[in-house]
């Protein structure tokens, strides 16, 4: 009998996480792109997203407009390192961001996107589909 209760408990567990996976939508932010950098633009961390903090990336998100605070790591000044960016997310596009200096050792820098690529097996229009759902469930 506790097993049975053990199998149906592991089955629905299951269910929903597949469910919620399913339900997410597919774009992401991250900020350690998977390619060598030019010598004026330097990784970043994603703290927050919509004043949701993270400690580890990439970040999921839905499309549309959102607020991005990025850090630049290892930064030797005194001055603050992080920076807020607007940015319009579209579905199924995966986004990285870095911070563009003049130099290395030049305290003033900005965030930028360095490139963006589509997610490979997504449908932005089902995705498109999956935002609208659930604003319209909220």
């Amino acid at each position: 009998m506790l097993s049975s209760i053990k199998l149906l408990a592991a089955t629905t567990l299951g269910a929903i996480l597949l469910t919620a996976c399913q339900s997410a939508p597919l774009s992401f932010l991250s900020g350690h792109p998977d390619r060598h950098l030019p010598n004026h633009l330097y990784p970043v961390r994603i703290v927050s997203v919509d004043q949701t903090l993270y400690f580890r990336g990439p970040v999921q998100l839905e499309p549309g407009m959102h607020r991005v605070v990025v850090e630049l790591a290892h930064s030797g000044s005194h001055i603050p390192t992080q920076k807020a960016m607007l940015l319009d997310v579209q579905a199924c596009t995966r986004y990285y961001i870095v911070a563009n200096k003049a130099s290395i050792m030049e305290s003033k820098w900005e965030p930028m996107i360095f490139d963006s690529e589509y997610v490979g097996g997504c449908n932005s229009e089902d995705e498109m589909k999956k935002v609208y759902g659930q604003a319209a469930g909220k």
